[in-house]
């Protein structure tokens, strides 16, 4: 398949499967998309190396979502409860790609001790001074060191679908999560029944920045393979999966 010229690419086994068989799907802005033939993960594969894909996030991100405050807390709030009513009302609660902190904030206005990390310095800033959030930290999960068997909630939303190594991810939030603790994921679902066909027109395929596509049982698959299970499924209208995940018992 056409890849860029005078780029640096890296090839992947499947991250849920290990599978190193795909169909090729199409191509988009010069990267190609695939499916895994084992486990059915679309992905982009080759792809950039992460040096290229980290380039995509600067710091512009953070401070157009600023500008929606209001909003964004309104929604967060939203979220918050929801995983406050269901699951837990009190505890540590770690927001991971916390952007400039809302969903944080939230969490500490609704009782929680909370939580946030990002790769973006103005986000953390923000979150730091104008929403006076003490927890925050700058980098990727698996640098924090974080306790083990430290967070009742944790929560990623609109987060997995960049993370160049999923396995690494998962596997640090087994090892941070709470024994009752639960996951809180919200990412683009392309098996939801209103995905645009054909799939390459659906607006949540975005080169370099979403690298894969899951449905409920690839999810599935990759969080069992660390000892985690989505035990609960959210319907929503939108073409995205809100699910919650536990340790396997």
């Amino acid at each position: 398949m056409k890849t860029k010229e005078n780029s640096v690419w890296e090839t992947i086994k499947c991250p849920v499967c290990k599978g190193s068989s795909f169909a090729d799907l199409f191509i988009k802005k010069e990267e190609p998309f695939v499916r895994c033939d084992q486990c059915s993960l679309v992905l982009i594969n080759p792809r950039p190396v992460y040096e290229k894909i980290r380039e995509t996030y600067n710091n512009d991100y953070s401070r157009d979502y600023a500008k929606k405050a209001h909003t964004k807390l309104k929604r967060s709030l939203k979220r918050v409860a929801l995983v406050k009513k269901s699951f837990r009302s009190e505890g540590r609660w770690l927001d991971v790609g916390c952007s400039a902190g809302f969903v944080a904030k939230a969490a500490s206005l609704s009782g929680f001790n909370a939580y946030g990390v990002d790769v973006e310095p103005w986000g953390i800033n923000y979150g730091s001074t104008e929403l006076g959030l003490n927890n925050l930290s700058i980098g990727l999960l698996e640098d924090q060191a974080y306790p083990e068997n430290f967070f009742n909630v944790i929560s990623l939303y609109d987060v997995i679908e960049h993370v160049p190594n999923l396995n690494i991810l998962t596997k640090e939030l087994k090892r941070i999560l709470a024994p009752n603790g639960i996951i809180d994921i919200v990412t683009p679902d392309v098996g939801h029944f209103r995905v645009t066909k054909p799939l390459s027109d659906w607006k949540e395929i975005k080169p370099s920045e979403h690298l894969y596509y899951f449905d409920k049982n690839t999810l599935n698959r990759l969080f069992n393979n660390h000892g985690l299970s989505i035990t609960k499924k959210r319907f929503g209208f939108k073409a995205s999966m809100k699910v919650c995940i536990q340790h396997i018992k």
